[in-house]
C-alpha cells in the first residue's frame, strides 16, 4: 500500500506493507533525516510524520514516478506527490 507523509505542504508518497510499518518507516531517523535535509534551506519543517494512506491521485503520481525507478537498488523510493 502507498502511504503519505505531509510536511510544510508538500506530500511524500512510499510503500509499506502495513500501517505499523508505513509508521516505522517514518519514525525512522534515516527517513526523518531525509526530509530535515531536503528542507535545510527552508524555513523549518512542519511535520508530524504520521503516515495516512494516498489518496488517488498520490497513487497515480506515485506508480508514475516509481515506474521510471523500477531497477532502482534503494529500499525504499519516497516521492514528492504533492
Amino acid at each position: 500500500m502507498i502511504y503519505v507523509v505531509d510536511v510544510n505542504q508538500m506530500s511524500f508518497a512510499f510503500v509499506a506493507g502495513s500501517e505499523s510499518q508505513a509508521s516505522e518507516i517514518a519514525g525512522s531517523p534515516q527517513f526523518v533525516q531525509t526530509l530535515e535535509r531536503f528542507f535545510l534551506n527552508r524555513h523549518g519543517s512542519n511535520s508530524n510524520h504520521r503516515p495516512r494512506a494516498a489518496t488517488v491521485q498520490e497513487l497515480i503520481l506515485f506508480n508514475g514516478i516509481s515506474s521510471e525507478f523500477a531497477d532502482a537498488s534503494s529500499d525504499v523510493l519516497v516521492a514528492r506527490v504533492g
